[in-house]
């Protein structure tokens, strides 16, 4: 670029210069006139640094003066330096509208921008220039198809003024999109030659990106399952239908998914050709009055549609076939006129049909029977009741060989008013409408036809109560009325948890005195001569119930002989006197010998005695109140005890149940006398309790000679009429010494027990 300035004037001539950014670019200057000087200054090359410089031509002649100067801006025209698709490139979806942008920079003028598809160029697009003008945009909205898939789309930029190779961007388009299905019955069969009992396959073709993950069959708008005891059998896009029936007739397709949607197919027809059928919804029983006319009509289906149809008469007493011009046929309907003259005329009728793949299988049957007035309608129920409707339903009866209707009346109950009136046609459900809230009403259905009307079935019915009617408002008092109500009800409540704490209180008193009670009832009197000589009965027998021993002076040495001292034996027993009976025996040393070998142990008894108080002691005693069960511990090794002493009755508490012998008879060995019992308890009816004496043999009267083993007793003749006649007991309160000792044995000596039943000598230990 050649710049040329041009001063004129000036004393002396002043020198012309030529600047740029604040520097001097050329100083060479010439005067070629008089008055002229000029500058000529060359740009060799300009580049896109020069855009927009400002050059300065300045004339000076002297340093006091002010230069004169003039300036001008250097304008450019430049092509394109880049272009971009400012675009994620990742797959699209075909059928969505998407916005690209294309991006030209370095432009100058702005660069011309087109945008192309595979070689065609798009029209719907836009440019804008940024502020600076170095910019350029193109926009175009791009609604890809399904055959976009794999193209190129390609921006194009290019300088209006300045000749240059074109600069472009371009993007291989991924087009997704849903499938593509078409379905076709299989090649290798003709589908207007398919018929029943036949075996058809369909191909489902799909083409799809990205693959598909499933497909599915429907018939009729229903999905088809994969059955194979049925005959269905589906293999990736193929359904097989083995042995074709006539309701696999219809409209096919398949639908295939993908992650962009679901491709449904073009239908296909499938028609399966049959034999004719009955077809459904038609009348099989037709009244008729004797000489009535009556139209008969026969309905088929199949395919080919093409039929012909046959009539048959068939009652009672004879089989007729009806020609067939008496018959009216179109299409797959045939129609007979038919009257009945006599009673034999009744009947059913019979009608088939043939086309081209055969002759119906099962004929239509048609009854023809008498007229007569419908039956009335069944099983009626009220299944709806709001306040101003009521809803009953009802199962038809016979309708008596002719088209029935059916009638419901509605009256007030109270006045018999009749309210409604209504007919239904086609089934006896009735909705009654327009009905006064909280009212009771009688209801009358009944069927009619042409005969007249049927017996009339008769409900109750009630409307509900209207709910304004029915509701209870709550008021809340007032704030004051609460403040108030407050502290009494805290009151009462106090006064009622106080009384409920009393009575809890009470009654764990009165259960805690029952029951100290009843353990001070329970007492075991002891008869020991040794602490340390003492031994575990528990084990050996059931019936006696163990002193536990808890009061103070059970680790207490005895001293006396009420104590179970070392030189004497203390006895009480509790029996039914006014006092205890109880006895002081001294000991006898465990050196002195032993005169009677028998009695080496000690035995319990309980005794039962009869009713009859024939034997008894002359005394009255009062009925006192039932005593629990008093037990006696007898040391076995004791020794010095009496041969013959009194003997301890034994109550049961509650029970009038008395036992005369344990296990190993009543009293034997130590007490003296002989020993005898099998175990039979004899049973007394009285509750009192009468103490008797014992002689030192006591026997005991259960399945044994009594005047063979205990002679002083006198035999008897049953259970009932047992009595002893025993010996007096001493007097109350009596407190002395037995006169004859009791002899007790050691442990380790062998005695043997000479009775019937004790066969072994520790049989009787208890």
């Amino acid at each position: 670029m050649t710049l040329t300035c041009e001063a004129n004037g000036g004393k002396p001539p002043p020198r012309v210069t030529w600047w740029m950014k604040g520097e001097m670019v050329d100083d060479s200057f010439e005067s070629p006139r008089a008055n002229t000087v000029i500058n000529t200054f060359t740009l060799a090359r300009l580049t896109r640094a020069h855009l927009q410089s400002v050059l300065l031509c300045r004339a000076s002649n002297s340093e006091h003066t002010t230069p004169a100067q003039k300036s001008i801006t250097i304008e450019m025209n430049l092509k394109p330096l880049s272009v971009k698709l400012l675009a994620s490139r990742e797959a699209i979806s075909a059928g969505k509208e998407y916005e690209i942008v294309c991006q030209s920079v370095g432009a100058r003028p702005p660069a011309s921008i087109t945008w192309w598809l595979d070689g065609t160029q798009l029209t719907n697009t836009t440019i804008s220039t940024a502020s600076n003008g170095n910019v350029t945009l193109s926009k175009v909205l791009l609604v890809p198809r399904h055959t976009d898939g794999g193209k190129l789309l390609k921006c194009v930029a290019v300088s209006p003024v300045i000749e240059h190779q074109p600069l472009h961007d371009q993007w291989k388009l991924d087009v997704q999109y849903t499938p593509q299905v078409h379905l076709a019955i299989g090649s290798s069969l003709s589908a207007d030659k398919i018929k029943e009992g036949d075996d058809v396959y369909f191909e489902c073709n799909v083409r799809a990106h990205p693959h598909v993950y499933k497909v599915l069959w429907y018939h009729n708008g229903m999905q088809v399952q994969h059955n194979v005891s049925v005959g269905v059998i589906i293999s990736n896009q193929t359904l097989v239908i083995q042995r074709l029936r006539r309701q696999h007739t219809g409209l096919f397709t398949c639908v295939a998914s993908n992650i962009e949607g679901d491709g449904q197919s073009n239908a296909v027809i499938l028609n399966v050709q049959y034999a004719p059928v009955c077809a459904a919804g038609q009348i099989h029983v037709y009244g008729a009055a004797k000489n009535e006319e009556v139209l008969v009509t026969c309905r088929l289906e199949a395919v080919p549609p093409v039929v012909s149809f046959f009539w048959r008469f068939n009652s009672s007493g004879d089989v007729v076939d009806i020609a067939e011009n008496h018959v009216a046929m179109q299409g797959l309907q045939s129609s007979l006129s038919y009257v009945a003259r006599t009673e034999l005329d009744y009947g059913t009728l019979l009608c088939w049909g043939r086309n081209a793949l055969g002759r119906q299988k099962i004929p239509c049957s048609y009854k023809v029977v008498a007229a007569g007035k419908p039956n009335p309608p069944e099983n009626c129920n009220l299944t709806n009741q709001t306040m101003e409707t009521l809803k009953i339903h009802c199962i038809p009866g016979y309708n008596g060989g002719l088209v029935q209707w059916f009638i419901i009346e509605v009256y007030e109950a109270e006045n018999t008013r009749l309210l409604l009136n209504i007919t239904e046609n086609t089934a006896p459900v009735f909705f009654l409408r327009g009905l006064e809230p909280g009212t009771s009403y009688v209801i009358h259905v009944y069927a009619a036809n042409d005969r007249g009307p049927s017996e009339k079935r008769y409900l109750t019915g009630y409307t509900i109560k209207d709910i304004a009617e029915r509701r209870t408002a709550q008021i809340r008092p007032p704030p004051e009325q609460l403040e108030s109500i407050t502290p009494i009800l805290a009151v009462v409540m106090g006064v009622v948890g106080s009384l409920v704490l009393v009575a809890v209180v009470a009654v764990g008193v009165v259960n805690l005195k029952k029951k100290r009670h009843g353990e001070r009832k329970n007492i075991t009197l002891p008869l020991q001569t040794s602490l340390a000589d003492t031994r575990d009965l528990d084990d050996k027998n059931p019936d006696l119930i163990p002193f536990n021993g808890n009061s103070e002076t059970e680790n207490k040495s005895p001293t006396t002989p009420e104590e179970g001292g070392f030189r004497s034996v203390h006895v009480c027993t509790s029996v039914p006197y006014e006092s205890n009976v109880c006895g002081t025996y001294s000991r006898t040393p465990s050196s002195i010998s032993t005169t009677n070998p028998q009695n080496l142990e000690v035995n319990y008894a309980e005794l039962s005695f009869p009713h009859s108080g024939r034997h008894y002691p002359n005394a009255n005693f009062s009925r006192r109140k039932t005593e629990p069960t008093i037990y006696a511990q007898i040391d076995h090794a004791m020794p010095g005890a009496p041969v013959s002493m009194g003997v301890v009755p034994v109550h049961r508490a509650g029970s009038s149940r008395l036992v005369l012998g344990s296990a190993g008879g009543l009293i034997g060995n130590s007490l003296g006398g002989s020993v005898a019992g099998a175990g039979t308890d004899i049973v007394g009816e009285t509750e009192d309790i009468s103490l008797v004496g014992m002689s030192s043999s006591v026997c005991r009267a259960s399945n044994m000679v009594v005047g063979s083993i205990c002679p002083q007793v006198p035999a008897f003749g049953g259970l009932d009429n047992f009595a002893y006649t025993l010996p007096t007991l001493p007097p109350h309160g009596f407190q002395g010494h037995l006169t004859t000792p009791l002899i007790l044995h050691q442990e380790n000596e062998q005695v043997t027990v000479k009775t019937p039943l004790m066969n072994h000598h520790k049989e009787s230990e208890v």
